[in-house]
C-alpha cells in the first residue's frame, strides 16, 4: 500500500507541475503577443505620414447684356420684353414701299463662361392695321440665323433689317401705320 501511495503523489505532483508549466507557456506566449503587437503598432506609427487637400467651389456668373448702334457702344442687361432695349423710332420711321432698311444692334458675354445664345428670334406685336400683319406686311430679317457661342467679353453684331413690300393703292391702309415687336436673344451655359 505505501508504494500506491507514492505512485499517487508522483503522478499528482507531475500533473501539477505540467499545469503549472502549461499555463506558463500560455502566459508568456500572452506577453510575446502582447509585445509583437505594442512593437507593430510602435513600428506603422513611425511610418505614416499624411498629405490633406482643401477646396473652395464657386459658380460661374451668366450675363448676357445687349447695346444699340452708337459709338461707343453703352451695354445694358435687358432681361426680358418689358425691359428692352428699344431701337429708335428714327431708325424705321417714314419706310416707303419696296425700302430696306437695316440697324445694327450688339449682344456681349459679360459673364465668366462660355454662352451658347439661340438664333435670335423676331417676335411681332400684331394689331389690325400694324405694318407686320397680314395681308402684305413688313418683313424682318436677321442677319444672324443660328446658334452661336460666345466666350467672356465677345460680342456678336446683328443686324436686324425691315423691308416694305411692294404696296399698291388697294394697301393704302399701310400709310401711317405702325407696327412693334421684338428680338429676343436666349443664352445657355452648359448642358
Amino acid at each position: 500500500m505505501a508504494s500506491t501511495n507514492v505512485t499517487h503523489d508522483v503522478t499528482a505532483q507531475d500533473t501539477e507541475r505540467k499545469k503549472r508549466k502549461r499555463a506558463a507557456i500560455v502566459k508568456f506566449g500572452l506577453v510575446g503577443a502582447a509585445l509583437v503587437g505594442i512593437g507593430a503598432a510602435a513600428t506603422s506609427a513611425a511610418w505614416t505620414d499624411d498629405a490633406w487637400f482643401s477646396a473652395t467651389a464657386t459658380g460661374a456668373t451668366i450675363e448676357l447684356e445687349g447695346s444699340l448702334d452708337m459709338t461707343p457702344l453703352a451695354w445694358d442687361v435687358a432681361d426680358d420684353e418689358n425691359g428692352a432695349l428699344v431701337i429708335p423710332a428714327a431708325a424705321f420711321a417714314e419706310l416707303v414701299p419696296g425700302e430696306a432698311r437695316p440697324y445694327t444692334i450688339h449682344v456681349r458675354n459679360s459673364g465668366s463662361a462660355d454662352i451658347v445664345v439661340d438664333a435670335p428670334v423676331w417676335a411681332p406685336s400684331t394689331t389690325d392695321d400694324d405694318l407686320f400683319a397680314a395681308p402684305a406686311p413688313v418683313v424682318v430679317t436677321l442677319s444672324q440665323t443660328t446658334d452661336f457661342t460666345l466666350e467672356p467679353g465677345d460680342v456678336q453684331d446683328v443686324v436686324v433689317t425691315l423691308t416694305a413690300p411692294s404696296w399698291t393703292n388697294a394697301e393704302s391702309q399701310y400709310q401711317d401705320a405702325s407696327g412693334s415687336g421684338t428680338v429676343q436673344f436666349t443664352g445657355t451655359v452648359g448642358s
